[in-house]
Order: structure tokens, then sequence, then C-alpha cells
């Protein structure tokens, strides 16, 4: 019993020795009075000079880490994004033994007590100052590595291409330079392969496709010939419209209206509102090019192949305008027209291509037939230069205009006219619809950059 007792004691003081020795390395681990020391020791040291560089050639690693974006501007050419910079460089100035600074890897300073190198958005709109932030702290490593990641909300220039809108794609850049040092003297490199987007927040009308990192050199030529190179570092952001919103509320209304124009040549003639229905359509397509050109930048550079479409589909909506008038105008002349006329010529041309045949013009409003006389005797009248011949329950036409022998009004060749334009402008609207959004869409997704 007693034996059981000493061995439970001594197990019990080796439990308490091991939490005393844990604890005391725990509270050795790190000390405000050794990171104060190693502060004072080190950046706030009189001889250190925040102003002069580490090195001769002071290698700095760059990085751009995307929070969010905030707007896409095609009109004023502008990318607006949040997120932070991440700069990298060793400074040997700042170097302490971690062994007898009770093991303290990291101390952290403010940016005006350290180097950093002076560098700048070169593409920004607003902001044009270097890169700063005096409120954040550095991160310093025992080995002299320095961590710096300033926090932005910038707006860049970025040039767009307006060709596939609404279905485009962007590429936009964010430009880092050295202001003051020249290449000699700070090399800039960048510190991840691309650009990260871990912490990316979903855009609504805009997705991030890949991104891309470029090396580049800037290049200043001074009066006196000088010339000075600073180093330069392209963050490149490629963009994807998400394309849902625009086809119900861009892509559909622009579709429907431009068939709309060849529904005019199926308003009866006499019905008095053709004219009106082809001028109200004419306009809302004026409307609607309107609105897509307020949209898009003032450029010259690219040509929006929407725009051509919308011009494309106002010139058509135009000469049906014109044709409009010249039916009105022939149904409703007095007169018989020239029989070896040009546009009696025309119009028995239509009418063979259409296969024109005896059921359709006698569905025409005007043409009337005579009742049929007792007997079944045969009754022949004229109506509107159109003759028929009646026989029991058996209506037959004259079919000697399929000989270029018909005596045409110029009602019924109004009517030929304007049924066959309805052909022609249906077909071409439909093949032009078809052949423009076809072209959109697949040349705003291959056109990746």
């Amino acid at each position: 019993m007693k034996a059981r007792r000493n061995t439970l004691i001594y197990l019990l003081l080796n439990v308490i020795i091991e939490m005393l020795i844990t604890y005391e390395l725990a509270d050795t681990a790190y000390s405000a009075v050794k990171e104060t020391e190693i502060r004072s020791e080190t950046v706030l040291d009189a001889s250190y000079d925040p102003v002069s560089r580490p090195k001769l050639q002071t290698h700095v690693k760059a990085g751009l880490n995307v929070l969010a974006i905030d707007e896409l501007d095609l009109k004023g050419q502008k990318l607006t994004m949040a997120g932070w910079l991440t700069f990298e460089w060793e400074d040997d100035r700042i170097v302490w033994d971690k062994s007898a600074k009770d093991d303290i890897e990291y101390i952290f300073t403010q940016p005006k007590y350290i180097w950093k190198p002076e560098l700048v958005v070169d593409n920004a709109l607003a902001d044009l100052g270097g890169i700063e932030s005096n409120d954040l702290l550095m991160r310093v490593k025992y080995t002299g590595e320095v961590e710096w990641e300033p926090p932005i909300l910038i707006s860049t220039h970025c040039q767009v291409d307006i060709t596939y809108y609404p279905y485009d794609q962007q590429k936009c850049a964010i430009e880092i330079v050295s202001w003051t040092y020249t290449i000699e003297e700070v090399k800039l490199d960048h510190l991840h392969e691309k650009v990260n987007l871990e912490d990316f927040e979903m855009h609504g009308e805009w997705e991030i496709t890949h991104t891309e990192i470029e090396d580049k050199n800037l290049t200043e030529h001074l009066p006196d010939g000088t010339v000075r190179v600073y180093p330069q570092l392209d963050f490149w952001i490629y963009l994807r419209r998400r394309t849902q919103f625009y086809n119900l509320n861009v892509m559909m209304p622009i579709i429907l209206t431009s068939l709309m124009v060849a529904l005019v040549f199926i308003v009866p003639v006499d019905s008095g509102e053709k004219l009106s229905y082809v001028l109200t359509v004419f306009l809302a397509l004026a409307v609607l090019l309107t609105i897509v050109a307020n949209s898009l930048p003032p450029t010259s550079i690219t040509i929006s192949v929407l725009g051509l479409y919308l011009g494309i589909v106002l010139i058509l909506a135009a000469v049906g305008i014109l044709i409009t008038v010249l039916i009105l105008i022939m149904n409703h002349k007095e007169g018989q027209p020239e029989e070896n006329s040009f546009i009696v010529t025309i119009t028995r041309c239509t009418a063979k291509m259409m296969c024109w045949n005896s059921s359709a013009l006698n569905s025409m409003p005007n043409d009337k037939v005579s009742p049929m006389k007792a007997g079944g005797v045969v009754s022949t009248e004229k109506h509107n230069d159109v003759k028929y011949d009646v026989t029991g329950d058996t209506l037959k036409r004259d079919q000697s205009w399929a000989d270029n022998n018909i005596e045409l009004t110029w009602k019924v060749m109004a009517q030929i006219l304007d049924r066959f334009c309805f052909y022609v402008f249906l077909i071409i609207t439909v093949v032009m619809n078809f052949s423009f959004v076809v072209a959109l869409a697949t040349g705003g997704r291959t056109n990746g950059h």
C-alpha cells in the first residue's frame, strides 16, 4: 500500500514538473520586451537609414491579390477593383539571432521606419501617388526578409474591345512601376505565377477566366540624351461577361423588333395602318440603336457587331417604308398600267417566282363574281379587269396571265408586290438575325486574347 502511494506521488510530481516546463517555454516563446529590444537594435537604431536601399540592386518580389471587382465601365474604359499588394525583399541590416532573443522570429514595425521601394500604379486614373500604407505594420523576419501588404481600392485604365458586345471578353492590367529606382537599383519580379484569387468574391456581370503576369521595362529618354530604364510588372486579368441578362433584355427585343419589319407587307393595303405600322417599327429600332450606343464607349478603334447589325436593320426598315409608300400609291392609282411597261414586267416575274395561282387571286378582297343563272348557264362578267367563268359549283379563272397575257390592274399589282416583298424581307431578316447572333456568340467566345 505504501509503495503504491509513493508511486502515485512520483507520477503527480512528474506531471507538475512537465506543466511548469511547458508554461515556461510558452512564456519565453514571445516577449514584448524582447521584440522592443530587437526593434530598437535594428530599425530604430541610429545607424539604420530608411532612405538608403539595402543593396546595390535590391530584388523586390510583388504579387497581386484580388478581393472583388467593383465595376468595369465600358463607356469610361475604367476597371475598379479592391484587393491588396504583397511585396517581399531582403534587408541585411535587419537581422538578429533568434536563439538569443527568446526564439522570436518576427517583429513588426511601421513603414516610415524602414526602407521600402518607391512604386506607383502607372495606369491609375485616380490617386496617382506612390503605393503606401502608413497605418498598417510591416512584418520583418529574423533573416532580414521584409513583407509589406498594402491594401488597394484602385481604378485603372482598361482599353476595352466592344466588337462582340454583349458576348465580349476583356483584358485589363494593373501596371506596377518603380518610380525612383532604375532597374540597376531595384529589380522587380513576380511573387507568384498568377494573380491570387483565393478570396475573390463573385461578380454579377463579369467572371475572371484566367490571369497572367508580365515582366517589362519602362524606358525614359531625358533631354540630355540620358536613357533610364525602370522595372515594370503588369498583372493581366481576363474577364468574360455573363450574358444571361443581356440575352433577355438586349438581344431578344432587338431580334423580335427586327422580325416585325417584314410583317408590314401582310398588313392589308386598305386598312389605313400600313404606313403607321412600319414607321412605329422604324422608331423602335432607332431607340434600340440609341440605347446600345449609349452603353458603349465613343471609340473608333473597334466597331461593335451589334451596332452594325442594328444599323443594317434600320436601313432595311427605311427601305420597307419606301416600298410601302410605293405600294400604297400603286394601290390607289386610277386607270390601267401599260401592258409592256417595266412595272408590269416586274409584277409578272414576281408572280411566276411565287407560283401565284388563281386561288390566291380569287382571295383578293375586291374580286367579285356574278351569281349563277338558272339552268346552269354560263355567266361571264369582268370585275376589276379580272374575268371569271362560273359553271355549276366550279369556280375557274382565265389562266392566260401565265402566258403574260393577263390584264392586271394597279390594285392587283400592288397586292402581288406586297406579298413578294413579305417573303423577301422575311428571308433576309431571318438569315441576317441568325448570322449576326452566331457571329456575336462564337466570336465573343473565341476571342479570348
